[in-house]
């Protein structure tokens, strides 16, 4: 499991790089999901290896070297993030209540044009319908009309 959490974490840590430097600022909700992620498997790791679990004999210090190294640096992620960039949970709720409200007046406008075009098109479809219908009627009636000598 704490394999996992190391992959979070990195995960996390690419994503932030990314979000909170300005590259690309759609990767700053994934940062911070992925780090809450990658918290809750560290903590369950740790928990885990605490209270059970076999431990080798010849296991060194280098996992609370780690554990120690990755926790500092979580901690810093998360200050960075709520301190340096302003992030709020009210803020982030906002930010992604605007992104929902425009991602649905988006929707319903591509849902009007759809429906607008598809209307012009069965009317166009209709009118070309009777057009042809109209002229095969008038060569039918043209051939079977009788000629008068």
């Amino acid at each position: 499991m704490l394999g996992w959490a190391i992959g979070f974490f990195v995960a996390a840590l690419v994503a932030a790089v990314f979000g909170f430097g300005g590259i690309a600022s759609a990767f700053t909700g994934i940062a911070i999901i992925l780090f809450w992620v990658f918290l809750a498997l560290f903590v369950l790791s740790l928990v885990f290896n605490t209270f059970g679990g076999a431990h080798a004999a010849t296991h060194g210090g280098s996992g609370r070297t780690f554990a120690t190294v990755a926790l500092v640096a979580g901690v810093a992620i998360l200050v960075y993030a709520w301190v340096d960039n302003d992030m709020s949970a009210e803020r982030v709720g906002a930010e992604i209540d605007e992104t929902a409200v425009e991602l649905a007046d988006g929707a319903s406008e591509a849902l009007g044009r759809a429906g607008d075009r598809a209307e012009a098109l069965v009317d166009e479809a209709g009118n070309e319908i009777r057009q042809d219908a109209s002229e095969g009627l008038d060569e039918a009636s043209d051939t079977v009309e009788p000629e008068t000598n």
